[in-house]
């Protein structure tokens, strides 16, 4: 059974990896695979430097093989990350080639992240997301995506977020009947350059004052 841990710069690379192997058809949308998961690595590098505790792996024989990134203030993650020059450092690597990926691509990945603002006026009360899941495909159907989710999950709420909202393809039947198995119904749409996405939320009951 692998190790769920808090993870460290040195994992990056390997959860950029895991990204590109289990969303294959986000990452040919982008470019080639190779490409894409230098710069997802870079990506989850902005959210672990401006949230110390958001990103959590699973590690099996020294391999991660798995990861659960989740923010208790997706606002608060994103001006971190711009204001300390991680979102221009990202950018500039893309539109000078270091990503291999075409300039039209990266006109559509910003594209898709003002779909993905338009899309966060829905739920606004709700500033705990769960960001991004995956397992590696030679490591799913053995419970790690559930026990990651549950470790994220429960970071979340630990430190009392009142609400937590994700993101799921519609058609994704697997990621959703886990997330509705813990608590989160669906509550709206948006869309973007690759289709629908399911907007779910879950409410946090908080434990009473024991004053």
């Amino acid at each position: 059974m692998p190790e769920i841990r808090l993870a460290q710069s040195d994992d990056l690379p390997a959860v950029g990896e895991v990204f590109a192997a289990g969303f294959a058809h986000s990452i040919e949308h982008a470019g080639s695979s190779h490409a894409g998961a230098r710069a997802m690595a870079d990506i989850f590098g902005l959210a672990l430097a401006a949230e110390p505790g958001s990103l959590m792996v699973a590690e099996r024989g020294g391999q991660v093989v798995g990861y659960a990134l989740g923010s208790c203030d997706i606002r608060r993650l994103q001006w971190r990350a711009f204001w300390r020059g991680g979102w221009v450092r990202v950018l500039l690597r893309a539109v000078t080639g270091a990503y291999g990926i075409r300039w039209q691509t990266v006109r559509t990945v910003l594209g898709d992240k003002l779909s993905f603002l338009r899309g966060a006026r829905i739920g606004t009360e709700h500033r705990a997301r769960m960001l991004s899941l995956a397992v590696h495909p030679d490591h799913q159907g053995q419970g790690t995506g559930r026990r990651l989710f549950a470790a994220g999950l429960r970071r979340l709420e630990t430190i009392g977020c009142a609400g937590i909202r994700l993101e799921v393809r519609p058609d994704n039947a697997p990621a959703r009947h886990l997330y509705e198995c813990f608590g989160f119904r669906p509550c709206g749409q948006y869309s973007d350059s690759q289709g629908q996405w399911l907007i779910m939320l879950k409410e946090v009951r908080q434990a009473p004052d024991p004053r």
